[in-house]
């Protein structure tokens, strides 16, 4: 199995986890993410799934994760989640699609590295979705090692795109995961 894939997949356990954790009253409760409730996380994270099974096939997104997010997770998050996970096991188990190349908005890459790049984007917003449903809030130390070596060197790149918030200062000392967050514009 490739790191990428394994981390991803690690990712999207621990996402799901999360999801299995709210309550169901707790949905529309504002997270983290700027005018998005913890239903838009959970709907960006299904639709971010669905655009990279798109991807691997050579299809449009079906949906845009960044739009109206909310609907992407319907009534039942719990079940649109499942139903995504599903799919993307699926579409990622096969060892030889690791190797297609396809195009990306960061261009062409395979879709191992499309997957590496996937897990701080799920990893960050299981912090928002456990922040907005009142859960654990701690992620995988290893997930999140990962992502701070792969967004470290972008850090001002990223800093206060359309992806992230400004980044933040944090003591020196602060552990990894409060500085991957502050990096990415969240406050713990």
């Amino acid at each position: 199995m490739s790191a990428n894939r394994d981390r991803y997949l690690r990712a999207i356990a621990g996402f799901g986890a999360t999801v299995d954790a709210v309550d169901p009253s707790r949905w529309d409760a504002p997270s983290p993410c700027t005018d998005w409730t913890a239903r838009d996380v959970a709907g960006h994270v299904i639709a971010i799934q669905h655009s990279i099974i798109a991807t691997i096939v050579g299809e449009r997104s079906p949906m845009n994760p960044m739009k109206d997010p909310g609907r992407h997770a319907g009534a039942d998050p719990v079940a649109a989640w499942r139903a995504a996970v599903a799919a993307i096991v699926a579409a990622v188990g096969d060892d030889d699609v690791l190797h297609r190349i396809v195009t990306t908005w960061r261009g062409d890459v395979t879709v191992d590295e499309m997957l590496g790049y996937n897990v701080g984007d799920t990893t960050i917003h299981t912090w928002d979705l456990a922040r907005a449903g009142g859960v654990d809030d701690h992620l995988d130390p290893d997930l999140v090692q990962a992502v701070l070596a792969l967004y470290t060197p972008m850090a001002d790149v990223i800093a206060g795109t359309q992806m992230f918030g400004e980044r933040l200062d944090v003591p020196s000392d602060a552990d990894p995961q409060t500085r991957l967050l502050a990096m990415v514009g969240r406050r713990t």
